[in-house]
Parts: structure tokens; C-alpha cells; sequence
């Protein structure tokens, strides 16, 4: 029976400045180590090859994502390897989604995917990369060296368990959250992923991911990519394996697109307004009754687009209060609609306020109110100045 044999890309990102190669970090140990685990036998052949290496077998970009391939029987197995010390979390999910999209895309029959630690230590165990390591094998990857972790990696069982997980880790650190995932249906999973700068990475493994998931509960899935100036789509390898996968409309919201919505409509459904307002204060979350079921939760403007659209104001500032993070407010359906109606609104302090003189009405808005004050996180100066503005029509 021949070795297993290891195809390699010696050049790495910058390894012309850093004078680091795949043979100076791949040492013996470590390639029989991979070996032996995956082919049970620790004798193997390597190649690190240059850019002209071509097998039809591998995808014409198999060197990027810090990727091996060891080649063996019929299969053809992929291994992503990690960094050795952790300098950032974006080059860490860089690789691994573009060693997903070169995995996914390989016109080899029988394969597999891999990913094999190369460090471990505090840096590796963070709450954003065990969520990462949770999507990496919701989507295929297997770890060959789970035990450098000091905790299990779970898959993600659903689409809930993701933007469970999303909102668990968004408390803990905000800076955890550079896209999201939410429910505008049973059936509609939304999206909105920042494809600019390393943000894209990001966006593409939470969108695989959801792909993976929504196909077992029929889900079907939205994901708007959210655009900033002359910065680019995601990748478009990443737009490749998401159409493969087939269950995922992508949407460019670039602002000219969000403007002619905004000039020919007094209501704004604008996925970049839903984006600010996701920074500004989380996911999902009706602040007066604590309900977290996504479906019910709305963006509620609170100094609404057909107001601000009277204003003797320029297009392109009416257009910005139309969609500052500022102006809104996550609302349940009943504290959405109570709102629109001016059956409630908030003081300068955010204080709720109810208006009305019906004792019934009244007792039902008590009833279904936990929490008559918003939260810090939407205590602004801006945010109470859009408050006095609505107030003051009423």
C-alpha cells in the first residue's frame, strides 16, 4: 500500500517579509502526529510545492487556509492547522473559512476535514473562539487534537442554540458580535454580516453554519451583506460555497440601494438601520417585558421616518436619522404597536409614560409591562433628543 502523501503550499501570507514557511512550522512530529491520527500508520510522504503545483483533486487555491491535504487510499483529507501563538482572532477565522470554502469545493470524492492545534493555552479557549470551534464542527471540521482544550467542543443543534450562543457571548464582550443571526419568521433566519475588512470571515462562517442548520429544520435563510462605501462584498469563494449549499439568498444593502427605499417609502424596513441599532444595544431583546423570542421583536423607530421626512432638511440627513442606531428601540409586538399608537411613550429620563384614560387598556399595558424605565444602553443624549422630538407631536 503507497504512504499517505501530504501535499503542502510552502509560501504563506507574508512569508516573503517574515521569511516563514509551511516547512519551517510543520515539522516531522507534527505531520506523523496528523498521520498516525488519521490513517492509523505514521509513515508518510510530503511535498511542499509552489504555485504552479496542479491535482485535479485539490482546488486551484489549496495554499491558503493554512492547508495541508494528505492524500491516502481513495481519500483525500484536508487539515487546517492553527496558529502556534494566537496574535488575533481574525487571521484564526480567516483560515478556517477559507480552508472551508477550498474543502467544499474540491472536486474529490471521498474527503475530509480537519483541523489540528498547533498551540493551546488560555488564548485558544476564549469564549469567541470556542463558538467558533462550535460552528467549525457544526459545518464538518473534526478536531484530531481536541484534548490541548480544556472543555469539550459541542456541535450547534439549531438555529436557536446559535443565536443563543451569539447573544450569551455579545453580553459578555460586545466586541464579540462583528455580524448577526436572528428570526424575522419560523422559517426565515436573517443575516446581517459585515463583509468589510476581516469582518467578512466572520460573516461567511456564521452563514455556513446557519446553511448547515437551517437545512435540517427547513429553514430558509437571508443575508445581507452590509456595505460600507467602496469596500467589497464578501469574498467571492465564500459566495461560491454558499450558493453550493443552496439555501441562502444573498443581499447587497449598499446605502444607494437603503436611500431609494427611504425617498419612496414612510417606513423603513432598512437592514443597516437593524445593524446600528444591533451595535448600539444588542440582540433581540423587548427591554419593557424581557421577551427574547426574536420572531416578536421589532425595530421600533422613535422619531418615526414619515416625521422625519416633513422636515425642512436635506435628503441625505433625513436619511441618516432614518437610520441611526440612536433612533430605535427593540419593541415586542405589543410594545411596538402600543408605541406606534401613542399608548405609550418614554420621558427625557426613559421613563415609561402611558396615555391613555381607559382603565382597561391600562390595566392590560401594566399587565404585560415588567420594567416601566429603558435600560442604560439606550440612555444618549441623541436618544433622548429623538424622544422629545416624537413627544412633541403628540
Amino acid at each position: 500500500m503507497a504512504k499517505p502523501h501530504f501535499i503542502i503550499k510552502n509560501n504563506m501570507n507574508k512569508s516573503s517579509v517574515r521569511h516563514i514557511y509551511m516547512k519551517d512550522i510543520l515539522t516531522h512530529d507534527i505531520l506523523r502526529d496528523v498521520c498516525t491520527r488519521i490513517t492509523g500508520q505514521p509513515d508518510y510522504d510530503v511535498a511542499f510545492v509552489d504555485n504552479q503545483y496542479q491535482d485535479e483533486r485539490l482546488s486551484k487555491s489549496f495554499n491558503k487556509g493554512r492547508l495541508a491535504t494528505l492524500i491516502y487510499d481513495d481519500k483525500s483529507a484536508f487539515i487546517s492547522f492553527s496558529e502556534k501563538f494566537i496574535e488575533g482572532r481574525d487571521s484564526a477565522v480567516q483560515s478556517v473559512a477559507t480552508a472551508f470554502n477550498i474543502f467544499y469545493q474540491s472536486n474529490a470524492s471521498n474527503k475530509e476535514l480537519y483541523y489540528y492545534f498547533l498551540g493551546s493555552g488560555d488564548r485558544f479557549e476564549t469564549d469567541y473562539f470556542y463558538s467558533v470551534y462550535r460552528q467549525m464542527q457544526t459545518i464538518g471540521f473534526q478536531f484530531l487534537n481536541p484534548e490541548v482544550l480544556s472543555a469539550p467542543v459541542i456541535s450547534f443543534s439549531s438555529i436557536e442554540d446559535l443565536i443563543f450562543s451569539r447573544r450569551f457571548t455579545s453580553k459578555k464582550n460586545k466586541s464579540n458580535n462583528s455580524s448577526y443571526v436572528t428570526k424575522e419568521k419560523s422559517k426565515e433566519i436573517e443575516i446581517y454580516g459585515k463583509t468589510y475588512g476581516a469582518n467578512k470571515y466572520d460573516a461567511a462562517m456564521l452563514s455556513f453554519t446557519s446553511s448547515v442548520l437551517a437545512q435540517a429544520q427547513q429553514q430558509h435563510i437571508t443575508l445581507y451583506e452590509i456595505l460600507d462605501g467602496n469596500l467589497k462584498h464578501m469574498p467571492d469563494s465564500c459566495l461560491k460555497s454558499l450558493d453550493l449549499m443552496g439555501n441562502v439568498d444573498v443581499v447587497s444593502t449598499n446605502l444607494e440601494f437603503e436611500k431609494n427605499q427611504f425617498e419612496n417609502n414612510n417606513s423603513l424596513r432598512s437592514p443597516r438601520y437593524r445593524v446600528n441599532l444591533l451595535d448600539r444595544v444588542g440582540l433581540k431583546h423587548c427591554p419593557l417585558c424581557h421577551c427574547e423570542i426574536p420572531e416578536l421583536i421589532q425595530a421600533a423607530h422613535v422619531w418615526p421616518v414619515h416625521m422625519i421626512k416633513k422636515q425642512p432638511l436635506p435628503f441625505d440627513e433625513q436619511f441618516s436619522h432614518a437610520i441611526n442606531g440612536e433612533n430605535g428601540i427593540w419593541l415586542c409586538e405589543n410594545h411596538h404597536k402600543l408605541f406606534d399608537e401613542n399608548m405609550i411613550t418614554f420621558d427625557r429620563h426613559g421613563k415609561l409614560d402611558i396615555h391613555t384614560s381607559d382603565s382597561n387598556e391600562k390595566k392590560f399595558i401594566l399587565k404585560i409591562t415588567e420594567e416601566d424605565t429603558l435600560p442604560g444602553p439606550y440612555h444618549s443624549e441623541l436618544f433622548f433628543k429623538y424622544l422629545e422630538l416624537r413627544n412633541s407631536s403628540i
